[in-house]
């Protein structure tokens, strides 16, 4: 069993200006200043949420740990923009060179087709079963233990803070918004972009085990 998270940032500012749409004001909007108050929001917004796009976004790190490991094992490059294809098929070797299921959370909706998407821009060639099974919620090796919030209600969700927190677990202390910040960062800012992607795999595997998916 590994239990696993990716992290994404902004693609490079060369390729973002290449994707960014044509930004409109409001049309009732008249006075000059509201107009580009108005554009301005919404460039701001984009750029805010670039990380959580294939399109827009690239994978930076990820982490990843077993049921018996007592350490997480880190893949990043300290925010380097050539880093994101190693981080990839690392990602993949992995996969490759072990038989065990790969856990993690609410990994069917975003880390997989995030990690699919991005390997499509490397030309990177997948195993032969997830591309084959994406429609099949990728595979038997993979669990997302946001299905087990969900049950049968599908557009049912929680975070994985607060699901830890519903099994007694302690919650994320901050967000990991400004992680692709940190990790390009000095030393203190790389260390503490670690600690928080230690921490969200060390919760998916609590979380995990508390929900009594251990036989």
């Amino acid at each position: 069993m590994i239990f696993y998270d990716i992290e994404t940032s902004p693609l490079m500012a060369s390729e973002m200006n290449d994707r960014m749409p044509k930004f409109k004001a409001r049309a009732n909007l008249k006075d000059e200043a509201k107009i580009e108050a108005d554009i301005k929001e919404k460039r701001d917004k984009f750029f805010d949420e670039a990380a959580l796009s294939p399109f827009t976004g690239r994978v930076c790190a990820f982490g990843y740990a077993t049921a018996e490991d007592k350490e997480v094992t880190l893949v990043h490059y300290n925010g380097r923009e050539n880093g994101e294809k190693a981080i990839l098929i690392k990602f993949w070797n992995l996969y490759l060179n072990t038989q065990d299921s790969f856990v993690g959370f609410n990994t069917a909706s975003f880390d997989l087709p995030f990690i699919i998407r991005r390997c499509y821009a490397h030309d990177i060639t997948m195993p032969y079963d997830i591309y084959n099974q994406v429609y099949r919620k990728f595979g038997k090796r993979f669990i997302d233990i946001m299905d087990y919030w969900r049950l049968t209600n599908h557009q049912d969700r929680i975070s994985l803070s607060n699901f830890a927190k519903h099994v007694g677990l302690k919650p994320k202390e901050e967000s990991g918004k400004l992680f692709h910040e940190w990790i390009k960062g000095d030393e203190d800012d790389v260390k503490k972009a670690e600690k928080y992607l230690i921490n969200d795999v060390e919760l998916t595997r609590s979380v995990y085990n508390m929900i009594g998916l251990v036989p």
